[in-house]
């Protein structure tokens, strides 16, 4: 690994870690632990690049984590997966059709944009952006998908700390559940040359998409909704199979972006 490359990392986990860690940890403001926080890890990817290569790099860089031309499928396919994990969720659970109550205006009345910018925008520029090619560079996808997984858990640390990472069986949970979301996003990402935007668009309704169904389901029980211990091994079931079904992608070399 080459000098520029290390400070690059350096640089990336100080600022993805270092300042929402002593935030979450230090300051208790709802306001920047919601909108600001996050942020630190996208930021972190744009400067860690600059670091490495300067200006040059990081036009490289956006045009190819913001490319359009060529991402757009894989964006429709990544809004598609966990809202089609969430019917099946339901579907299992003995959910009639019936209850169903398709309404745009009602799912169009959640607050999607927030949803958007506090966690897809503010983190995938670091972790699919910057991070996954990275590791890419020196391990295959499955190994990838793994450390990114991980990464991503303790990230999460101290704003858990009291409630998911409270106990060895919801931290658990909570790591499959992410596993589950990054084997799906370092596919897409992957498919879609680099462009982050199918990252982006698959974070977003996997914040959202349980919010989504309670809306389209107006009398449900909420207890039947996904998320947390309801759909969470579901959900790896689902990620494990799409491994299997696309295993000569996960286990061979694959161009670094």
């Amino acid at each position: 690994m080459q000098r520029r490359e290390m400070l690059g990392l350096i640089t990336f986990f100080s600022l993805a870690f270092g300042l929402p860690w002593f935030g979450w940890w230090q300051i208790k403001d709802p306001t920047l632990s919601l909108w600001f926080f996050p942020l630190c890890c996208s930021m972190a990817g744009f400067i860690a690049v600059f670091v490495e290569g300067g200006t040059p790099a990081l036009k490289v860089f956006c045009q190819r984590t913001m490319r359009v031309s060529g991402a757009m499928k894989w964006t429709l396919l990544a809004i598609m997966i966990p809202l089609l994990l969430g019917v099946v969720h339901l579907s299992l659970k003995g959910i009639p059709w019936s209850s169903w109550h398709f309404s745009i205006t009602a799912v169009l009345g959640l607050s999607l944009a927030a949803a958007l910018v506090t966690g897809p925008l503010a983190e995938e520029f670091g972790w699919r952006g910057y991070l996954q090619p990275k590791l890419l560079q020196h391990v295959r996808p499955i190994w990838a998908v793994l450390i990114l997984a991980t990464l991503w858990t303790l990230w999460h640390f101290p704003l858990y700390e009291n409630s998911v990472f409270s106990d060895l069986r919801t931290t658990l949970r909570f790591f499959s559940y992410l596993l589950t979301w990054s084997i799906f996003m370092m596919f897409l990402v992957c498919r879609a040359n680099g462009s982050v935007w199918p990252a982006v668009a698959f974070h977003w309704l996997a914040n959202t998409h349980a919010d989504i169904l309670r809306v389209l389901l107006p009398g449900l029980d909420g207890s039947y909704l996904p998320g947390g211990s309801q759909s969470t091994w579901l959900y790896l079931a689902a990620g494990l199979l799409f491994v299997c079904w696309h295993w000569r992608f996960f286990s061979k070399p694959t161009p670094t972006v």
